[in-house]
């Protein structure tokens, strides 16, 4: 959710998907846990995926479609009803 939210928000402020690599390679920090998590730095892989996958959903007029599984409001996920 975290990997979306970033990606929209670079996109509502304009930057360009070659900032948002730059400005990804600014958190060292995340970097570092990512590799020695994933052994990869999978926060900027992610979300350059999705910040793609959204810019294709501009250009194209189609909706983007979530990465989560489930999506939110999943009826899967919701409570019972009282």
């Amino acid at each position: 959710m975290r990997c979306e939210l970033d990606a929209a928000f670079f996109h509502l402020y304009g930057i360009r998907r070659d900032d948002v690599e730059y400005i990804m390679e600014t958190f060292p920090t995340v970097k570092h846990r990512d590799e020695r998590r994933h052994g990869e730095y999978r926060s900027k892989k992610v979300i350059l995926e999705v910040y793609d996958a959204m810019a294709e959903a501009m250009r194209t007029g189609k909706s983007y479609g979530t990465i989560l599984s489930p999506p939110p409001a999943d009826p899967r996920v919701a409570h019972d009803v009282r």
